[in-house]
């Protein structure tokens, strides 16, 4: 009675062990600990200057919000890697930059379009992210968001604000100098395997 009672724990504790080992693999990116980094150092710093961005030019924000760093097409030289930036409004509302509206659809925030992920000769972090201008400005050194990498202008987040508000998803945000201050900024360096939903 004794023995069939442990070997029922002990095949419990196997199954248990063999869904957490699948669901790892299915959800996180099999990716080395050094590359993990560079993506979530990079990422860290790019939702900085999106969030810093919005916080600065749209007033009635409440929060921004940031998905989990989805890595797509794993292993391939041209990985997609993207984030979602998910803004809440005064009211409750919420919308997710990035993602269709009726007939248009946002870029995504990721690598090469606003993020540049590499490692130089000496195997060290590269990361560059994209200025106003779309020049290339290095941070592989930054911890926080330097003032040259800050936006000024960001016209694809511009238009795709302005359809969520259109499309009713958000209320009340508007495009101004006074800005969100208050609004709340929430950073993800998750990485998830596939993309978002």
């Amino acid at each position: 009675m004794k023995k069939r009672i442990l070997t029922g724990l002990a095949l419990i504790l196997v199954l248990l062990l063999a869904g957490f080992f699948v669901y790892q693999k299915l959800t996180k990116p099999d990716l080395g600990p050094k590359t993990t980094q560079l993506y979530q150092h990079g990422f860290r710093l790019l939702e900085e200057q999106i969030g810093i961005y919005i916080k600065e030019h749209f007033s009635g924000i409440e929060k921004i919000e940031f998905s989990p760093i989805y890595v797509t097409e794993e292993g391939s030289t041209f990985s997609n890697v993207y984030i979602r930036p998910t803004i809440y409004d005064k009211y409750g509302n919420k919308a997710i930059l990035g993602t269709p509206i009726n007939n248009y659809n946002p870029s995504s925030f990721g690598i090469v379009s606003h993020v540049i992920l590499n490692f130089d000769g000496g195997g060290n972090e590269a990361i560059d992210l994209k200025d106003s201008n779309g020049n290339n400005i290095d941070v592989s050194k930054a911890q926080h968001l330097p003032d040259e990498a800050k936006l000024t202008k960001a016209r694809s987040t511009d238009e795709n604000i302005s359809l969520l508000v259109q499309d009713n998803q958000l209320k009340d945000v508007v495009k101004d100098e006074k800005g969100s201050p208050e609004a709340e900024m929430v950073y993800n360096t998750e990485l998830h395997k596939g993309g978002a939903e």
